[in-house]
């Protein structure tokens, strides 16, 4: 029989904290054979591959390897214990207090059990925990209430629970609405042919954008209800490629937090991750005059992060965020400046970092990089994300990132890599199943007319500037389109291109146009 690898995934799974909080929780609960377990815990995390020979005959000499399957069980519970310790939430506080009264009852401490029972519906109800607080009506107190007798209290106390009842319902339309929509958005996207999205299921999706209990917010009973309510219509302002209706259903939902502070501290990092989707769209709308209120607000969240994930993903958004404004507003100078310092902390917190969070991490640090002419540090920072990640499962930021390591070599003056980058990009192209407008544009343009030309001449200088200004008039268009236009969102080609054309530096151009933004640009 093949042994088993939970054990294996389980340690594997594990962030650096959680392991090292494993340690001193194993040196506190798990006396006498502490160091067994410990030793166990060593031996399989420094494995690659589970190889269960190896660990036995490395402990061949100590007893518990006689009963080894009992072993690995027992570390796995607790390692189970000391994540179930370590990531303690006030879901757990009230499950225990419910134990607790119910354990107080059975010792017919019924005073003591009714005193607990009220501690945990009034955490339940600052929580919106709708399941708990069902439990707690339905036995926990109403058995206190027969077994006084108490005619008026058990009454009371399905009054209570036809209330939390309704509540619960009220917020599950809402919960499913979310997720039906979110469940289009994450497997299809944005949608690039309309065609598509009324062949498929637009009928279905419109009914349920149709549904009275999203076209009224009043209706929506509960802080999770009313989140839900705005998260929805985000999500099909994404599917529809809205971006004005995202930024003012994002927007709704970060003045929904703000109207319940509590909130704010209950779920430090889903407001954390809201604020970033803020942030988005305020760049997609080039509202960049509110980015920075939005990065003190990530300032303002210090002291509310606990946990090493909350401290992780405060970092993230906050360095990616803070390095996009100054890229989109032209202020390469500072983000390459932020970027030393952003560097010297990610090593605390890379290891937390998902693959796809660090590939737009470094994308960005790149673009800070080549705005302002450190081409050498771009091609290091993007080098990385070819290296050591996996982007298939994102063509779009896949097809980006290859047109984009073309753009920065032939700034470097690397032409002897550019002619064989181009090519490896037609060949990736030609397999995709659907070409963007864009797509089929550039590498025309790169293939066909960026050879033509010779810039070391005068004549070929002019050739190249009217190159240039032809793809200008070609893809320009295409940044307005509304199935095209999510590729600018990745890079500013347009900018890039009136650069070339007007012999100014990059960041000059990008500056130029943000300044000339009116303040409430959309």
């Amino acid at each position: 029989m093949k042994a088993t690898e939970d054990l294996f995934q389980l340690i594997k799974s594990l962030t650096m904290h959680e392991k090292m909080y494993f340690k001193r929780y194993a040196s506190f609960h798990v006396l006498g054979e502490q160091n067994n377990y410990l030793a166990l815990f060593d031996a399989i995390n420094r494995q690659k591959h589970y190889d269960e020979k190896k660990l036995i005959n490395h402990f061949v000499n100590h007893a518990f390897v006689r009963q080894f399957s009992v072993a690995k069980n027992r570390l796995y519970c607790q390692i189970l214990n000391s994540l179930r310790d370590y990531h303690h939430s006030v879901h757990s506080e009230v499950r225990a207090m419910l134990h607790n009264a119910e354990i107080l009852y059975e010792k017919e401490l019924f005073g003591q059990s009714h005193k607990v029972i009220v501690k945990a519906k009034q955490i339940a109800r600052e929580h919106e925990m709708h399941y708990a607080l069902m439990e707690l009506f339905r036995h926990s107190e109403m058995n206190l209430a027969i077994k006084n007798s108490d005619i008026s209290w058990i009454q009371k106390i399905l009054r209570e629970e036809a209330d939390e009842l309704s509540l619960l319902q009220n917020t599950i339309v809402y919960r499913n609405n979310y997720f039906q929509i979110g469940a289009h958005h994450y497997l299809h996207g944005t949608t690039r042919n309309i065609k598509h999205l009324r062949k498929s299921d637009s009928y279905r999706i419109k009914k349920i954008m149709r549904s009275p209990f999203l076209l009224n917010e009043n209706k929506a009973k509960t802080f999770e209800a009313k989140l839900r309510f705005h998260a929805t219509h985000g999500f099909y302002c994404r599917i529809i490629n809205d971006k004005r209706g995202l930024y003012l259903s994002t927007k709704n939902i970060i003045a929904h937090f703000k109207k319940h502070p509590q909130k704010i501290r209950q779920a430090v990092s889903s407001f954390i991750g809201h604020l970033n989707n803020m942030l988005d769209t305020c760049t997609l709308n080039k509202k960049y005059n509110e980015i920075p209120f939005y990065l003190k607000e990530f300032e303002s969240l210090t002291s509310l992060v606990k946990s090493s994930d909350e401290k992780t993903r405060l970092f993230f958004f906050t360095a990616i965020n803070r390095l996009n404004y100054y890229n989109v507003t032209g202020q390469f100078p500072i983000a390459v400046s932020s970027v030393v310092e952003i560097n010297k902390q990610l090593g605390a917190h890379e290891h937390s970092i998902n693959d796809f969070e660090k590939a737009m991490l470094f994308q960005t640090i790149a673009l800070s990089y080549f705005g302002d002419g450190q081409y050498k540090n771009c091609i290091h920072w993007l080098n990385r994300i070819r290296n050591e990640f996996s982007l298939s499962v994102r063509p779009d930021f896949e097809s980006f990132l290859r047109l984009f390591y073309i753009i920065v070599h032939y700034e470097a003056g690397n032409m002897d890599l550019v002619i064989p980058l181009i090519q490896s990009f037609y060949h990736y192209l030609k397999k995709k199943e659907q070409l963007h407008k864009f797509e089929t544009v550039i590498i025309d343009f790169l293939r066909n007319e960026l050879p033509k030309t010779n810039p070391e001449t005068s004549s070929g200088q002019k050739e190249l500037i009217q190159a240039f200004q032809k793809l200008k008039k070609e893809i320009a268009p295409l940044a307005k389109d509304m199935y095209e236009k999510n590729v600018f969102d990745f890079f500013d080609y347009v900018s890039w291109l009136d650069s070339k054309i007007e012999n100014r530096s990059f960041a000059e151009v990008v500056r130029q146009k943000a300044e000339s933004l009116p303040p409430d640009f959309i």
